[in-house]
């Protein structure tokens, strides 16, 4: 039953993902709410799913962004590392203020701070902090929020500033002399392929990303760690930039670590969906519509100071800079929706430079502000 159960929870949820509400679509995010839907019934999937899941979703994440990682951050200098890490901070002011203002449960603020920044990776470390249902249910009704939220800004921001859509793509070009000549020396087809579609390379990622996140780093009264999730995405990163190792090549097909990648999204949103509702309704009843005005500002106004950190002090050109927002807010539904905005896929390297720091970054962020708010 628990097997019929989870698929068709996914096969509902694509179909309500694919349907147009005004220009927008939830995509695999509408699994969250069949989800909960499902949990407020009782029914239930196995709770391994998550941690699978977590991993499938952030390793190839990983190995797509690899092997431009290190050249954009050299490209940027440390503009990308101070945008994510401004971005992360400001979303930890809105969860201090959810906290101290509208007097929410810790639990209940990290969960809507993790829906309105679309961070499954920040998620799944608050789960490990705390067994309460509140993160995944502030999750739960934040995410949609998060979601609409940004693809409606990086749509409502070129309009509201008459944006030349030629001009500001012309301003995207970044050319990476390096990284050409090191692909240029390497004779791909002499190499040893393990396994053609890049299953080996994904398999070895997360390997090395869980004994990565099984490291524990004593901070104060607590310890620190990556987690299998942000682990998967540093052993990602490692194997997707080096290419190959001796004679072993590490190249996959990203169309198939997109697909898994999906899928690891729709397991992982799947059980926080069914976690949610099993006291969703509760929740909802005992704190109200502050829920969805807290995860409203948490959005709105994290994206609007992180888009004008990269567009007026460090000057990126304005495509960049709403690419730059997408990848610290760690949105990738709100690239697509940047890219049909653009029209150009250049875009897409300042989503890529920054999505990986900051969802490092948020991975931490949820252990160090326990240290200070404590956890319910």
């Amino acid at each position: 039953m628990d097997l019929l159960i989870l698929f068709l929870i996914m096969t509902i949820g694509y179909l309500i993902g694919r349907i147009n509400f005004f220009g927008i679509k939830l995509g695999a995010s509408a699994i969250l709410i069949v989800a909960l839907f499902f949990g407020n019934f009782g029914f239930e999937v196995p709770a391994f799913l998550s941690k699978v899941g977590l991993v499938l979703f952030l390793t190839p994440i990983g190995l797509m962004a690899g092997p431009t990682f290190i050249a954009n951050i050299k490209k940027n200098g440390l503009s990308f590392v101070v945008i994510a890490l401004g971005t992360c901070f400001i979303g930890a002011m809105t969860i201090v203020l959810a906290v101290k203002l509208f007097k929410l449960p810790v639990s209940l603020s990290l969960g809507l701070a993790c829906g309105a920044l679309t961070s499954t990776s920040m998620l799944g470390t608050v789960n490990t902090l705390t067994e309460s249902i509140l993160p995944s249910v502030g999750y739960g009704i934040a995410y949609v929020v998060g979601l609409v939220g940004v693809v409606l800004f990086v749509q409502i921001v070129p309009k509201m500033l008459n944006a030349n859509k030629d001009l500001e793509n012309a301003k995207l070009t970044i050319i990476d002399e390096e990284q050409e000549k090191k692909e240029a020396q390497i004779d791909y087809s002499s190499l040893i392929t393990v396994e053609k579609n890049g299953l080996f390379s994904l398999a070895l990622s997360a390997t090395i990303g869980i004994a990565i996140g099984m490291i524990k780093v004593p901070v104060g009264p607590t310890v620190v760690s990556l987690g299998s999730g942000g682990g998967s995405l540093i052993g990602g990163l490692i194997i997707g930039h080096m290419g190959h190792f001796s004679k072993i090549s590490f190249k996959g097909s990203n169309r198939i670590y997109s697909s898994i990648r999906d899928l690891g999204l729709a397991f992982f949103l799947l059980l926080s969906g069914i976690k949610a509702g099993t006291g969703f309704v509760e929740v909802v009843s005992q704190y109200g519509f502050t829920l969805f005005i807290v995860g409203v500002l948490m959005t709105f106004v994290t994206a609007t100071l992180s888009f004008l950190l990269a567009y007026k002090v460090f000057k990126l050109p304005l495509f960049g800079a709403l690419g730059t927002t997408t990848g610290s807010m760690t949105s990738a539904p709100s690239l697509g929706a940047l890219l049909a905005v653009t029209e150009d896929d250049r875009v897409s390297s300042f989503y890529a430079a920054t999505q990986p720091i900051a969802t490092i970054f948020l991975v931490f962020l949820p252990q160090i502000l326990t240290i200070f708010l404590g956890i319910d």
